[in-house]
């Protein structure tokens, strides 16, 4: 038992030291710092909201769900989901000098990285919305519950799959230009601008699958109970792909481990 809780307390202690360094570099790597962080979800927020705006205003059509809280969280989540995808796929790379110290696994340099973007991400949905909040003098948050526990869980699938896109990526290493191509098209059918329940009946079991639409459109449930997310979008769906994304990443991972160590 003591031999397991002090390999728990390295791990610990690595992973802290990896977040505190990801931080740097993520800031430094981002203009303006921290804030920087904000700039690009709020750049296509801005443009998709003027896109919306002028929609509305043309078909008279006024949505349960304010316009502004309806993009920031299909962007916001979009966005944390593909960093953590994508820094996942570059961790080793990018942390191949650490592993010379034994402490330091391949899998502490992800868990590291999507702590961290998830961290970021979780920071921009809540100053995003606060100001949304403010600027329209009401709180809108029917569900603070269910907020942060699809948030999370899209944060876990991310997790799973950014770990699998580790091992790929070492062992196949033309998939490092292949999935960040991959990962592009899915802009277009995660909801990030569109809801489930505007999609003709026959399409919606198409794209349902996708967890990050089922996070999307259940934060945006969370914000506002009248927001219809119909039969297709489950909390128990996305939990459990996040379970087994996450189980797969990691049964992936540990039959791998010792390749990852390698050149």
């Amino acid at each position: 038992m003591n031999k397991y809780r002090r390999g728990f307390k390295i791990q610990r202690n690595t992973i802290s030291a990896l977040i505190y360094r990801e931080l740097k570099t993520r800031i430094s790597e981002v203009q303006f710092g921290v804030i920087g962080v904000f700039i690009e979800p709020l750049g296509v927020m801005a443009v998709f909201l003027i896109i919306f705006t002028i929609i509305r205003e043309i078909r008279g059509v006024k949505g349960v769900l304010d316009v502004e809280l309806f993009l920031a969280s299909g962007i916001v989540l979009f966005t944390m989901f593909n960093e953590i995808g994508i820094r996942a796929l570059n961790a080793l790379k990018a942390n191949e000098a650490l592993f010379f110290y034994r402490p330091v696994k391949p899998i502490d340099t992800v868990i590291a990285r999507a702590a961290v973007e998830t961290g970021l991400y979780g920071l921009a949905l809540i100053v995003i919305t606060g100001a949304i909040f403010l600027y329209k003098e009401k709180w809108v948050l029917d569900n603070f519950a269910l907020t942060v526990v699809s948030f999370i869980s899209l944060a876990l699938c991310a997790l799973g799959l950014g770990i699998s896109f580790m091992v790929a990526g070492h062992r196949y290493p033309i998939l490092n230009q292949v999935i960040p191509i991959i990962l592009r098209p899915l802009w277009f059918v995660s909801g990030v601008f569109y809801s489930v329940t505007s999609l003709p009946q026959w399409l919606r079991p198409f794209v349902s699958w996708n967890p990050i639409l089922q996070a999307i459109e259940l934060t945006r449930h969370s914000f506002n109970s009248n927001y219809i997310i119909g039969d297709s979008v489950s909390l128990k769906y996305l939990m459990s792909f996040a379970i087994i994304s996450l189980t797969f990443g990691l049964w992936i991972y540990l039959n791998n481990e010792r390749i990852l160590q390698t050149k």
